[in-house]
């Protein structure tokens, strides 16, 4: 016993039958919203302790220690408190018995640990057991690229289209293919998810000097172009052969999105124009050579040069060409249905209508 009363480490330990050897986490109750800890491994949550810190990255939805337990537990958990060995459910516990006790909190099994960083990783390692999912355990690197496309794209539409909900739902998609990659690496023996994790968070901090270093930049374009020759001195350390300043563009980039990259890195080596007046006037150029393009290949060509020009416009409006004609297309389908909607409203055959009869009815849509 302590001098203020409370159970030293030991007794604890000893009142929950743990070993230390075997793995445990201890934190008072008010600094659970601030402290890392793993579901996985038993948790001794001692009383009251010192005034709260700010939430641990990644908590600031959480207020409360109680709130950030629910976060990571299911509700029926059964917390021990160890004055009593009384068993009480998460769902049942205020967060004043919380604080007031000393709590043993038994760890989660890997498919009920759903809340924390580990136990993604623990499931993935599961599906790809011997007695794992078949269809896990037959993918590979290239078998997935279909589906981290498909799981951006979909996290895309919900940034723009849905609720918080369905974004989380999105990113933890998004994320699953970020694991199993890393998962088959793993076991290849080449990295793991601590390379993943260390790879980035390294890079980001090497990056950004003028965050975490005392380099001063000048705004946003000081931004970009200290990070552009950061870049290029990692790739001449790292032994990497030098493909040029645009060799490093992915050349999986759908074709709007690599020429913003490619517009925006020549921009930072001073490959740009004065003024906005001339890219509209090389806008209006391309479009004219466009015009009188006389074969298939030179019409090719020309269109290529005109949607580079639009791309570049596009930057320098400081607008996203891939978001504008995604919503172009999104804007012309809602159009069309609404003049649907209007047509069967009216009685009207759409389909047997002249194409000015259904000029009429989208310019009215278009109207409204």
């Amino acid at each position: 016993m302590t001098a203020d009363g409370s159970r030293g480490v030991d007794e604890l330990l000893a009142a929950a039958a743990i070993d230390a050897a075997d793995g445990v986490q201890l934190v008072a109750a008010t600094r659970l919203p601030s402290v890392p800890f793993d579901p996985s491994l038993p948790l001794l949550v001692l009383r009251g302790g010192p005034t709260a810190a700010p939430p641990l990255p990644g908590r600031h939805a959480r207020s409360g220690p109680l709130a950030v337990l629910r976060s990571l537990y299911p509700p029926t958990h059964g917390l021990e408190r160890l004055g009593d060995h009384a068993v009480l459910p998460l769902d049942t516990l205020d967060e004043e018995a919380l604080i007031e006790g000393d709590w043993l909190i038994p760890p989660l099994e890997p498919e009920d640990n759903l809340g924390s960083p580990h136990g993604m990783a623990a499931i993935s390692a599961r599906l790809r057991a011997p007695d794992g999912c078949p269809w896990d355990r037959k993918q590979t690197h290239l078998t997935l690229r279909p589906y981290l496309l498909e799981e951006a794209y979909e996290t895309i539409d919900a940034i723009e289209n849905g609720s918080p909900a369905d974004l989380a739902e999105e990113l933890g998609d998004l994320l699953l293919q970020v694991i199993l990659h890393a998962q088959f690496a793993a076991e290849a023996g080449e990295f793991d998810l601590t390379d993943v994790y260390r790879s980035i968070a390294a890079k980001i901090v090497r990056r950004h000097p003028h965050v975490f270093g005392d380099v001063e930049v000048d705004g946003v374009a000081g931004v970009a172009s200290n990070w552009e020759a950061i870049k290029a001195g990692e790739r001449a350390t790292g032994g990497k052969e030098h493909e040029g300043a645009f060799g490093s563009v992915a050349r999986a980039l759908p074709a709007l999105a690599g020429s913003r990259e490619i517009q925006e890195r020549a921009s930072t080596l001073g490959w740009d124009w004065d003024a906005i007046t001339g890219v509209w006037e090389k806008v209006d150029e391309e479009i004219t050579e466009l015009r009188i393009a006389e074969t298939d290949d030179e019409r090719l060509h020309e269109l290529g040069d005109v949607l580079f020009a639009l791309v570049n416009l596009a930057r320098w409006m400081k607008l996203d060409p891939e978001e504008a004609l995604r919503t172009a297309n999104q804007r012309w389908v809602a159009r069309y249905r609404s003049v649907e909607r209007l047509a069967g409203e009216r009685g009207i055959d759409l389909e047997a209508l002249s194409l000015a009869e259904k000029d009429l009815l989208w310019d009215e849509v278009k109207a409204r």
